[in-house]
């Protein structure tokens, strides 16, 4: 078997065997988001390859969304940008326009056993430890989401000695600082149902009252699940918007 898959690995084209070693580093974390990729000259040299053939690997890359190009400063490994990712759904500015930005408060953190389905969005096995997050977002002291957030324990333990004077209103900076833990990308499902009281507390609103739920599954650049997070928010902020091209 082993003799068969290096056959395989050979007969791919080079400029995908090349595509694969950088991926490689890159989930690996040798290269890390904002580090710039050698130049494609390089790429060739170092891999016994014309540049047109580097280039096409790292086309690759670009079109995976693994790298970008910046004009004149060359290709770097991308970083997403979840900052203003709330804006799809709920309306974040005022009346004027100008962007307004959703304040956290963080309500608890413990470490428990995850219950199995949240095992298994996790891709843990059933009843592992995880760290649980309860936390509330509000605009101009208005609450705008509850959100519950589940984490594989082993992965982000210091978050659990974390004072809470130190939690900012963005958690993937903590986690890639204090964990060297980076999402990568995340899947967002939208859908609707009734708020349990507690959640329903802290939105404002009448227990059972229908909410607006999101879902959240985030990946690190090794493709392992990271995060899962189940936010509900107030039916009367939501909104939402997509450009169909």
């Amino acid at each position: 078997m082993q003799a068969t898959a290096r056959q395989d690995e050979t007969r791919s084209p080079r400029y995908y065997r090349i595509y694969q070693a950088l991926l490689s580093e890159i989930q690996h974390g040798d290269l890390k988001p904002g580090d710039v990729l050698p130049s494609e000259m390089n790429i060739a040299q170092s891999h016994g390859v014309a540049p047109g053939t580097a280039r096409k690997a790292v086309d690759m890359l670009v079109d995976r969304g693994w790298v970008e190009r910046q004009h004149g400063k060359g290709t770097f490994v991308r970083r997403a940008d979840f900052s203003h990712s709330l804006a799809r759904f709920f309306r974040l500015t005022d009346r004027e326009g100008v962007q307004l930005h959703p304040k956290s408060e963080l309500l608890e953190i413990r470490a428990l056993e995850g219950a199995a389905e949240i095992c298994r969005q996790l891709e843990v096995p059933e009843k592992s430890e995880l760290i649980e997050i309860e936390r509330v977002r509000r605009v101009d002291e208005v609450p705008l989401l509850h959100e519950m957030i589940y984490l594989p324990s082993a992965r982000f333990l210091p978050l659990l000695s974390l004072p809470t004077k130190e939690w900012g209103d963005l958690l993937y900076p903590l986690y890639e600082q204090l964990c060297g833990e980076v999402v990568f990308r995340a899947t967002d499902t939208l859908s609707a149902g009734p708020a349990p009281a507690g959640p329903a507390h802290y939105l404002g609103q009448a227990p059972g009252s229908q909410v607006i739920e999101i879902t959240r599954l985030a990946r690190g650049y090794d493709e392992r699940p990271l995060e899962w997070r189940l936010s509900r928010g107030r039916l009367d902020l939501f909104h939402y918007s997509f450009d169909i091209r």
